[in-house]
C-alpha cells in the first residue's frame, strides 16, 4: 500500500469536494414550500401502550411530506413507523411490546428526503 504525499493529498481533497458540489440536489424555485418553519413536529411520547410521533403542516401551502417515527438500536436507526403528512396533521406509533427503555425521535422527510427535518430525541420506556 503507497501513501499520498501532501500534493496527493490536495488533489483528494479537491476532487472530493469537486463532487459534493455535484451530487448537491439543486434547490427548488420555492424552497419556502418545504422549508423547517412549514412543518411542526413534536418530540415523542408516551401513550398509554403506544409511543407516538406527531406533526403537522403549518400552511396550506407547504409541500405534503412522509412522518417517521424512529428508535435507535446498536447499529443506528430503525424506522419503526412511518405515515404520510399530506394535510393537516398525522401520527406514526409503536406498539409497546415487551419492556425497554430506547431513545426515539420523530423524522420529517421532504420531496423524497431532499429536507429532512428532525424533533428532539427522548428516552422512552415500554
Amino acid at each position: 500500500m503507497s501513501t499520498l504525499g501532501f500534493a496527493g493529498k490536495s488533489c483528494v481533497v479537491a476532487a472530493l469536494a469537486s463532487a459534493a458540489t455535484l451530487l448537491t440536489p439543486a434547490t427548488p424555485a420555492s424552497a419556502s414550500d418545504w422549508d423547517r418553519s412549514c412543518y411542526s413536529i413534536k418530540a415523542p411520547y408516551k401513550g398509554i401502550s403506544e409511543i407516538i410521533g406527531a406533526a403537522s403542516k403549518t400552511s396550506s401551502r407547504c409541500e405534503d411530506a412522509t412522518i417517521s417515527l424512529q428508535r435507535h438500536r446498536w447499529y443506528g436507526w430503525q424506522e419503526v413507523d412511518w405515515a404520510p403528512l399530506e394535510s393537516g396533521s398525522n401520527i406514526a406509533y409503536w406498539g409497546c411490546t415487551g419492556s425497554g427503555t430506547y431513545t426515539y425521535k420523530t423524522v420529517v422527510a421532504v420531496d423524497s428526503n431532499l429536507a429532512i427535518y428532525e424533533s428532539d430525541e427522548r428516552r422512552l420506556t415500554c
